[in-house]
């Protein structure tokens, strides 16, 4: 009896495990949901892996039948961090049709698709403007618009030489946002409505090796090479003997080279920077904040910025002869025509 027992009680247990591991399996098997994908890819966006986000936004979309407003409205940041511009425009467009009265999934569509119309005015087509200026002024017919739409037009406007509506509009969005993300550039942009249409260089500061402080102001009027390299970048090292006789050539000119080192051995750099003779001023960029500033993604990479703060030469790689030197030149006769117009 006590055996039949045990068998039944063993049987049960079998089953109900059984039971349960189907229940994992079953589970385990389960699709994610549509709300699962669409916050899996929103965190992807934020560490900006871009590609994978996108991914995941696609899948969101499907698990409700490609007509999901707010994937496509996603879709488009995704797309942005791409520089896929003509896929943000595509989206913005679907998420607009998709949007019924949702605000703000429209006013992401008008916005991020007036970005990317903007960034391919730069490069291809300057009427794409005017398609830019149209979708920032549909953004701000919507109720309970963010005041960097106004900045966003404001810039655009710039950048078709209408100034005085565009400074309009940048004003505006310094009374809005006091304190907003780019209170400084707006400053400067109302100042100067140039700077929406030139490559000004990134505002920076620093203190070189020697102990000098210097700042971007500090160099108005002088045209300025800024050499990105590292110790342990051979390419780098061997253009040390060029950039000597650059700052010799030039010692008389208002002219300054700057060495912005990527190095993180400190006495290596500082060791490397003596022995070799490297009297212009110096920095360790050892939290990367210029090269940030820059963009700069490969060694040696030589910006050029002229005596109003443009930037009008920027190369990576060991120069041919002469090429640094004719870039520099081109700016110096320009800086001193400058000087006598004035």
């Amino acid at each position: 009896m006590l055996t039949t027992q045990t068998g039944r009680l063993t049987t049960l247990l079998l089953l109900i495990s059984i039971g349960l591991l189907g229940s994992i399996a079953t589970a385990q098997d389960q699709e994610p949901s549509y709300e699962d994908e669409l916050e899996s890819a929103k965190t992807l966006l934020r560490r900006y892996r871009y590609e994978e986000a996108l991914k995941g936004f696609k899948r969101a979309n499907e698990l409700r039948d490609k007509k999901s407003a707010e994937c496509f409205a996603w879709m488009t940041e995704a797309y942005l961090g791409l520089e896929a511009y003509k896929n943000v425009i595509d989206s913005a467009d679907k998420t607009i049709a998709l949007a019924g009265g949702d605000t703000w999934l429209l006013l992401k569509a008008y916005n991020n698709k007036g970005l990317a119309l903007q960034a391919w005015a730069q490069k291809k087509d300057q009427k794409k403007l005017q398609d830019a200026e149209a979708a920032f002024r549909e953004a701000l017919k919507l109720p309970n618009v963010q005041p960097v739409l106004r900045y966003n037009l404001g810039v655009v406007l710039m950048q078709q030489n209408r100034d005085a509506e565009g400074v309009a509009e940048i004003k505006q969005y310094i009374k809005l946002q006091p304190k907003g993300t780019y209170i400084e550039t707006a400053r400067k942009l109302a100042e100067n409505p140039r700077r929406a249409r030139e490559n000004y260089a990134p505002d920076f500061a620093f203190t070189s090796s020697e102990g000098e402080y210097i700042t971007l102001d500090d160099l108005k009027g002088k045209v300025v090479v800024l050499d990105f390299w590292g110790t342990w970048c051979p390419p780098c090292v061997a253009s040390v003997p060029e950039l000597r006789n650059l700052q010799k050539r030039f010692s008389k000119d208002a002219f300054v080279l700057i060495g912005v080192s990527s190095d993180r051995d400190e006495d290596a750099w500082r060791n490397f920077t003596d022995k070799n003779r490297m009297v212009w001023p110096q920095y360790r960029d050892k939290e990367g904040r210029i090269m940030e500033a820059f963009n700069i993604r490969a060694f040696p990479t030589y910006v050029v910025i002229d005596h109003e703060g443009i930037v009008r030469f920027q190369r990576t790689g060991m120069q041919p002869p002469g090429v640094l030197d004719d870039a520099i030149k081109r700016q110096i006769k320009l800086a001193a025509q400058s000087a006598e117009a004035r």
